[in-house]
């Protein structure tokens, strides 16, 4: 299979996971990885990915992505543009041209409508922020789609909730298990933000699940239950004897919404819960299923 996004924290679960199944890796990407996978280069951010080859490769699974750093900036909007939603379409394009089996892509929950039950698949996307980012991640998945839809080719595209885990360079819960580490665990306001938390070793089971499964379109990746910053707060403090404090903030943003699982957990998927997954990535700390 190809690959691409394989040097973050969800490419590296999902490759070690692979090669357990007996899987090839071949690496699209800028920088050669370290091992005995194949590679091939790739940048999606150029205007012209040239021919990346995927000839031979059952799969293309389609993790990377452009996440700015900045969800305000207005700079940021071409990039993910160029990145997320025409970079796929050029690889798709390749992939079609190679004569690749089906297309696996990771998009985003959180590009759901506000709405007050868990959206299935069949909800309308329309996020209340982060628009740069989510936006193009719509404009991915309607690219691909059309493209796949033209060609024949089997697409599965994975929603996926707040992804955390072994590896993770950034993310709110990272950070707010590093403080309680610290002693002192420090709120936003009063802590209402909230998503659907999912451990990256969940969304490797939903990856391998659906490359054994023939069903094709969106998927929700997620545990089905939403978790505000508050509630994790307490949840961390209970567990590590952190104080938590609460800071001023202005227009608290609400977040994101659970997710309805029901089509992935038909096929056998079934969610990690939030205890057993921090405890896979909770060095340092003394995380226990007892309040």
């Amino acid at each position: 299979m190809a690959l691409t996004g394989g040097s973050g924290f969800i490419g590296r679960a999902f490759a070690e996971a692979a090669r357990r199944s007996g899987y090839r890796i071949r690496h699209l990407s800028r920088q050669c990885p370290v091992g005995e996978d194949e590679w091939c280069f790739l940048d999606l951010s150029a205007s012209d990915i040239g021919s990346p080859d995927l000839k031979g490769c059952h799969a293309l699974i389609h993790l990377a992505a452009h996440i700015p750093a900045d969800h305000q900036d207005p700079a940021e909007a071409a990039r993910c543009w160029q990145v997320n939603a025409l970079g796929t379409l050029r690889l798709v394009e390749a992939a079609v041209r190679d004569g690749a089996g089906r297309i696996m892509q990771t998009s985003s929950a959180n590009a759901y409508a506000p709405a007050t039950n868990p959206p299935d698949e069949s909800a309308p996307l329309f996020p209340r922020s982060r628009g740069y980012y989510l936006g193009s991640k719509i404009m991915q998945e309607i690219y691909a789609t059309e493209r796949c839809r033209a060609a024949g080719l089997m697409l599965q595209t994975l929603r996926l909730g707040s992804v955390y885990g072994p590896g993770q360079r950034s993310g709110a819960l990272g950070a707010m298990m590093r403080a309680a580490a610290g002693g002192i665990i420090r709120v936003q306001g009063e802590g209402r933000f909230g998503s659907d938390l999912v451990p990256v070793k969940d969304v490797v089971q939903a990856m391998l699940l659906l490359l054994d499964s023939e069903e094709s379109g969106p998927f929700n990746v997620g545990s089905g239950t939403r978790t505000t910053i508050a509630a994790l707060a307490h949840f961390l403090a209970e567990r590590t004897g952190a104080a938590i404090t609460h800071e001023v903030a202005d227009n608290e943003d609400w977040g994101f919404p659970a997710l309805n699982i029901d089509r992935l957990r038909a096929l056998g998927y079934r969610p990690t819960s939030l205890v057993d997954g921090l405890r896979g990535i909770s060095v340092g700390l003394k995380i226990s299923p007892s309040i």
